[in-house]
């Protein structure tokens, strides 16, 4: 009875093989799991910008279309049309450094969005923020425009990603936001 029973352990040991093989299945897997945080990560992070993009274009939309309650009084609706405009151009973008975003998050401050064209926005960032942005604006009435942009470089190596959005006024004197974000190196 003893040869069978040791013929049953042998049977039932794992070999060098087997441990070889599940070791390196669960690097591939690890090795997924990793990539596939590491793009989860900078989506969230793209994400951030083009949602904040967003914001800022349709809220210079909201302004602008609403600018006629600046104009003066008696002013006619046509006059007053031709007079819409945009808020004022950001002086320095939110971090007035880019390098506060190299790699890092920047926290702002309620002081650095108390200002225009922040303030006249309604627009402020709460959380954490992997980009710098800024706000320009040129003209009145048709040749008005505006573009909101957001750029940062995610991974400290110096290449930033871009992310911009403009409004325009259509023919009858409405703020219209570009259909689609602008974007450069968003994969940097």
């Amino acid at each position: 009875m003893r040869p069978r029973a040791v013929r049953n352990r042998r049977a039932r040991a794992v070999t060098l093989v087997e441990v070889l093989n599940l070791l390196t299945l669960g690097a591939v897997v690890a090795a997924l799991a990793m990539y596939g945080v590491a793009r989860y990560t900078q989506h969230s992070k793209t994400a951030e910008a083009m949602s904040a993009v967003s914001t800022l274009a349709k809220n210079a939309a909201t302004y602008y279309d609403a600018s006629d309650a600046t104009q003066p009084l008696g002013a006619a609706p046509d006059a007053a049309h031709a007079m819409r405009h945009f808020p004022t151009s950001a002086k320095t973008p939110v971090p007035e450094d880019a390098k506060l975003v190299e790699g890092k998050r920047y926290r702002s401050s309620s002081a650095d969005w108390s200002r225009p064209p922040w303030k006249d926005l309604g627009f402020s960032i709460v959380q954490p923020q992997c980009y710098a942005y800024n706000f320009t604006s040129d003209g009145s009435g048709a040749q008005a425009k505006a573009t909101a942009t957001a750029q940062g470089d995610l991974d400290g190596d110096g290449e930033r990603s871009y992310f911009s959005l403009s409004v325009t006024p259509d023919g009858k004197l409405n703020a219209v936001v570009a259909p689609t974000v602008e974007t450069k190196n968003t994969e940097e």
